[in-house]
């Protein structure tokens, strides 16, 4: 059996089929969330990028910085994992958005917050999901979402201890989001195994 590390690399072509994909699952996945707000969302910036998975948590702020994640798998005909990673204060101002609440009214992460974050990750995953499995003709099921409040270091580590096994890297999603008066600014990690990523390709008409 071939132990070793596959090579994930894209080059430009497969970068900005990727980038196209994953633009289009996040356009969905803001239309999920304005239902769920009942009001209008927007995506202000996107920034993709592919860096090795051991500087991902140098992306929010370093591995011994506490977050706020909200963790999905998902599998069918392939598997990976998605993860929202957020600082707690953007964190809660999310959840002021989601609630309807006044800015500064959500201080802790109790039951109904945590739940507010994981119905959250739960439309966001799924609608993100989705719009790559009907442009490829794709099986993907996304998990329940499990809400995490920890180190960055320790939160990767759940979703990197398996792709870590296939490859040295994992493509990142840095989004600003929010309504006409509110902004919250996280990193959308997706994780694809190399199997993910062949599947992608391949149904695109790229072998790799």
């Amino acid at each position: 059996m071939d132990n070793r590390v596959a090579d994930i690399t894209l080059n430009k072509d497969e970068m900005r089929l990727w980038g196209s994909l994953a633009l289009q699952g996040i356009d969905n996945a803001m239309s999920g969330l304005a239902t769920m707000v009942n009001r209008e969302i927007r995506m202000s910036s996107l920034s993709l990028k592919q860096v090795p998975a051991s500087e991902a948590p140098d992306l929010v702020g370093g591995a011994d910085k506490m977050v706020i994640g909200i963790y999905l798998a998902f599998e069918g005909d392939a598997t990976g994992h998605l993860m929202l990673v957020h600082q707690p204060d953007v964190a809660l101002a999310i959840i002021d958005m989601l609630l309807g609440n006044e800015p500064g009214a959500t201080r802790d992460l109790n039951e109904m917050e945590q739940s507010a974050l994981g119905e959250m990750g739960n439309i966001i995953g799924s609608a993100f999901l989705n719009a790559i499995a009907d442009a490829l003709s794709l099986r993907l099921q996304p998990s329940p979402p499990e809400v995490i409040l920890d180190m960055a270091g320790a939160i990767l580590d759940v979703a990197f201890a398996e792709i870590l096994q296939q490859t040295d890297d994992v493509i990142v999603a840095e989004t600003s989001f929010g309504t006409s008066d509110r902004q919250a600014r996280g990193t959308f990690l997706v994780i694809p195994s190399f199997n993910f990523l062949k599947v992608i390709l391949s149904n695109a008409g790229v072998e790799k």
